[in-house]
């Protein structure tokens, strides 16, 4: 498999990934357009939503003619554009076994791209909640972005299924009865290798990540796991968001002579530091290590080669041996032509918390969901997941991975399963 060489043909590459972004752009608004009004014919009458808020309707039936309207923020374009794709692809494959139904009730999709800016995304959370009454949410993509709608939700008490935002403090100082995670915490993502790295690989690490509050956060819980273990973080480097060259950071990193180095990049980001990593000639002399996206079908499919040998906490693949999996892996296969990513089984399982949440409540009103959202399990691809009613955090397991190429492809081998990882039900920071 070819690694995808940024650094020598950058000014190439980010030009084709510019038309690529705005053809994402294009194509889910399109999307967006053509499934709701998709359902809207499917739905008696086509008639239109309910205006009612999320806590002031006692309607059994929910949404107008039997629907469910779900509002999207996602962020479709720049780098966090392909773990959006990611979330919507699953949630429309489950929707696709469920004859386009959850709960009984004909879905119209409302997609918004929040662009990643937390200004953006209010503004199109008023667009959605407001303006198009949507019954229910799902996303953000980014932790800003979730900290930024916790308010909205609570005030409007409007249930937010967050699909990906690892903000730790969604558990913690601004957990919020209307807002439920389906992903992982920044806190699980971070501290899940730390020991064994410890045990392992080395007790000297350099450790990088995004300066934004996903990357600050992630590398907090590592340092303070890792420390605990017996390490000792030697650095923090901080690159800013959407970095196009990594190799001052690089060479900042490799002159602390560290045992291994621990990274946390996703989306494009990711892609770029991984295959600037081996061409800097680190790989193979430092080893790499990071959370579960360096070892996720996102970043491997496009590395390649470039990211074998990287140790990661994963807590999903779609090598994953059960039979949960096994259907999903082909299903998705089959309708998009590819290996689902976390992202996607995210979006698959945001769907089918919101299937069985109406379905038990029998109602779309808020309150009536939440009760069922609080300790609700779920069989995901990845395994049984269940919302800890303390945290509103998905427990579930993580299992620590090194990429191996196997017929031409990355694939994760799991070397130890660290089962059940809760969050702590307060911040320990």
């Amino acid at each position: 498999m070819q690694s995808i060489h940024l650094t020598k043909n950058e000014n190439a590459l980010i030009t084709k990934g510019a038309r690529r972004m705005r053809k994402t752009k294009g194509i889910w608004k399109r999307a967006a357009g053509v499934m709701a009004m998709a359902a809207l014919l499917m739905t008696t009458g086509c008639a239109q939503s309910s205006t009612s808020s999320g806590s002031g309707s006692d309607d059994k039936g929910g949404g107008s003619g039997g629907s469910v309207k779900i509002g999207f923020i996602l962020s479709q374009t720049g780098t966090f554009a392909p773990l959006s794709e990611g979330i919507v692809n699953g949630f429309q494959l489950y929707l696709e076994q469920h004859n386009g139904m959850l709960g009984g009730k004909k879905v119209e999709m409302k997609v918004e791209d929040d662009e990643a800016n937390p200004q953006v995304a209010l503004r199109k959370y008023r667009q959605l909640v407001h303006g198009e009454k949507v019954d229910i949410l799902v996303g953000p993509i980014s932790s800003a972005v979730a900290y930024a709608l916790r308010d909205e939700v609570e005030k409007d008490k409007k249930v937010l299924i967050d699909a990906n935002a690892a903000g730790d403090d969604l558990s913690w100082s601004k957990k919020s009865d209307y807002v439920y995670r389906v992903s992982f915490s920044n806190w699980q993502n971070g501290s899940s290798t730390a020991k064994y790295l410890a045990e392992q690989v080395g007790k000297k690490a350099v450790i990088l990540a995004p300066d934004y509050p996903a990357g600050k956060e992630v590398l907090r819980a590592f340092k303070a796991a890792f420390e605990a273990a017996g390490g000792k973080v030697l650095k923090e480097i901080y690159p800013k968001l959407n970095t196009n060259d990594f190799a001052p950071y690089l060479q900042e990193a490799s002159a602390e002579k560290p045992d291994f180095i621990y990274a946390f990049f996703t989306g494009s980001d990711g892609i770029r530091f991984i295959t600037q990593y081996k061409e800097f000639g680190l790989k193979g002399k430092i080893p790499l290590t990071g959370p579960l996206e360096f070892g996720d079908e996102l970043l491997t499919q496009p590395t390649g080669e470039a990211a074998e040998g990287i140790i990661a906490g994963i807590n999903y693949s779609p090598y994953l041996d059960n039979e949960q999996n096994k259907q999903f892996v082909e299903a998705y296969k089959e309708k998009y032509g590819k290996l689902p990513n976390i992202f996607a089984v995210q979006g698959y399982d945001s769907a089918a918390a919101i299937d069985q949440a109406i379905n038990k409540a029998g109602s779309l009103n808020s309150q009536d969901l939440i009760k069922i959202l609080k300790g609700i399990s779920l069989d995901s691809p990845r395994g049984k997941i269940t919302i800890d009613p303390a945290t509103h955090n998905p427990i579930q397991n993580f299992y620590i991975s090194k990429n191996v190429l196997k017929d031409g492809a990355i694939v994760p081998q799991i070397l130890e399963t660290v089962e059940n990882v809760k969050m702590p039900e307060a911040s320990p920071f």
